[in-house]
């Protein structure tokens, strides 16, 4: 069965796309549930919903919802995807303005929805975006760094890293050295030990257990990610 809710990402602004097969009361507690766990993500941020309910009381229901997380009603973002549709396939971040966030200057890829952040993150910068993230670099103490996807890090995570914030429980972490001072994945969090500042001396992973809780553990590429190394 598809998402009641789905939200994607494009150079215009964000999209919501509604299946209008579920029940409205369904799409309305899945688009609750989606600003909530995405709490501060997508504020500022413009956004149209891609095929609007047809009654004005239901439509007007869900606006209000977008509105109070603090995003923007925007209808033409809608026109521009449908004179434009090869857009869609081109999620931006700069419509999601956050402070000393540089997401929007890094490269994408379109065919998988990847942000390539080509440098490391010091204290203070954020990477928001809505899809994977891999940093080229290190995550330093005090930098964020928020995916609905996964995160790769080819140097040192030592900042705050939140991986499947759309509530994506299979999402992950992996890092050449991890040690977080917060990992979230999911609704799921951890912090690291005030003993581990520098981490393993090799590559791990995090994922989320069938009961929710964070694991990590050493990442071997040529094993399923999740299973144990034993």
């Amino acid at each position: 069965m598809s998402e009641a809710v789905s939200i994607k990402g494009t150079r215009h602004g964000l999209l919501i796309l509604l299946d209008k097969e579920r029940d409205f009361e369904d799409i309305k507690q899945n688009l609750y549930k989606k600003m909530d766990s995405a709490r501060g993500f997508f504020k500022g941020a413009e956004f149209a919903f891609y095929q609007e309910p047809e009654e004005n009381e239901q439509k007007q229901a869900l606006e209000q919802i977008c509105m109070e997380y603090g995003l923007i009603h925007q209808p033409d973002i809608r026109t521009k995807i449908i004179s434009n549709p090869s857009t869609t396939s081109s999620p931006e971040t700069s419509s999601v303005p956050q402070q000393n966030s540089i997401a929007a200057s890094e490269e994408k890829s379109n065919q998988t929805d990847t942000l390539l952040v080509k440098r490391s993150l010091r204290s203070g910068q954020k990477v928001h975006y809505p899809g994977h993230v891999v940093v080229l670099g290190d995550i330093h103490p005090g930098a964020e760094v928020v995916a609905y996807g996964n995160v790769l890090v080819m140097g040192s995570c030592r900042g705050v890293v939140h991986a499947g914030a759309d509530g994506n429980k299979y999402a992950r972490v992996v890092a050449h050295r991890l040690s977080p001072s917060q990992l979230r994945i999911g609704s799921s969090i951890a912090c690291a030990p005030a003993d581990s500042l520098e981490g393993a001396p090799y590559p791990e992973i995090a994922y989320l257990s069938p009961d929710s809780q964070i694991i990590v553990e050493t990442y071997n590429s040529r094993r399923p990610a999740g299973r144990s190394t034993n």
